[in-house]
């Protein structure tokens, strides 16, 4: 029998390491724990997370799923509230209130699980994290953090603040993390240097593969329409529809990347348009299917 829990993650920086432990839910034996490190779940088969995936947690990851655990998180987490209030019932039941709570919150995964076997699409609200995600996954995040602080120097630089020497030393360390992720991305993916060839980059192009790499890591659809809404590269129509557009911005800004790095190397400087977007995103989903890197289009 396959055993399961689930689990509501909790931020444990080092100061306060030990204070805050992750609350667990066994439906099988139906009790509450608590545990220190995603690690100490190894003697479940399959270990169902929140959206909440922290720094510290991906080695513990990528231990677990080395030693064949199937992890999965949660991809819908603007449904909390929706969620809390349809099982609202069995939620006081369980833990005696509805507010939110670690307890709580790790039998809503539960229960989001429970129905989504009956309706047959847990696929829609678990995704699975895979060896490519946990090598590459906190590496995205650190270039993305760091490329933040890049533009917000140089915004101030822009108003006339003085910061040294700062925008220098932040675009080495930048371009040194996108370096890093392209060699780990070619280590990891398979044939990622096949897509990268197709699309027009050389090793050089580190920017291009980097943005490349983030693009596989995240986007995980199949098809050209899911993955245009995914981007955001969907008309909206009206103020209302522009303002209540949603997609991912991270995910679209590696496209545009991407993007800007295959214009300039056929010799335009303009900035990119939806159009070339769009012609840039198909491509590349085009090119994963054709090597079997993309999911079933069925699991997205």
């Amino acid at each position: 029998m396959i055993r399961r829990v689930f689990v509501d993650t909790r931020w444990s920086p080092k100061k306060h390491r030990g204070l805050k432990k992750h609350a667990c839910y066994d439906p099988e034996k139906d009790i509450f724990f608590e545990v220190n490190k995603l690690t100490d779940l190894k003697e479940y088969d399959e270990i169902y997370l929140d959206s909440s995936i922290f720094p510290n947690m991906w080695q513990q990851l990528r231990e677990l799923i080395s030693n064949g655990k199937s992890v999965y998180y949660f991809t819908r987490p603007w449904k909390w509230e929706e969620v809390r209030e349809r099982f609202r019932d069995e939620l006081k039941a369980k833990t005696g209130r509805v507010s939110k709570s670690d307890e709580g919150d790790a039998y809503l995964l539960w229960k989001v699980y429970e129905l989504s076997l009956i309706k047959n699409n847990t696929h829609r609200y678990f995704r699975p994290l895979t060896i490519i995600d946990v090598e590459l996954r906190p590496l995205l995040m650190r270039e993305e953090l760091l490329y933040r602080n890049l533009q917000r120097i140089r915004n101030a630089r822009i108003v006339g603040v003085d910061v040294g020497g700062d925008v220098k030393i932040l675009e080495k360390i930048v371009k040194d993390v996108r370096r890093e992720i392209v060699d780990k991305t070619i280590e990891t993916i398979p044939r990622f240097i096949d897509i990268a060839n197709s699309l027009g980059l050389d090793r050089g192009d580190v920017n291009g593969l980097a943005g490349l790499a983030g693009l596989l890591v995240y986007n995980k659809a199949t098809s050209y329409e899911k993955s245009i809404n995914y981007l955001g590269l969907y008309k909206t129509k009206g103020r209302d529809g522009r303002r209540n557009k949603k997609y991912s911005r991270r995910v679209q800004r590696y496209l545009i990347i991407l993007t800007n790095v295959i214009l300039w190397k056929n010799g335009e400087t303009r900035i990119p348009g939806y159009k070339d977007l769009r012609e840039i995103s198909k491509k590349t989903i085009d090119l994963t299917k054709s090597i079997g890197l993309a999911e079933d289009e069925a699991r997205i």
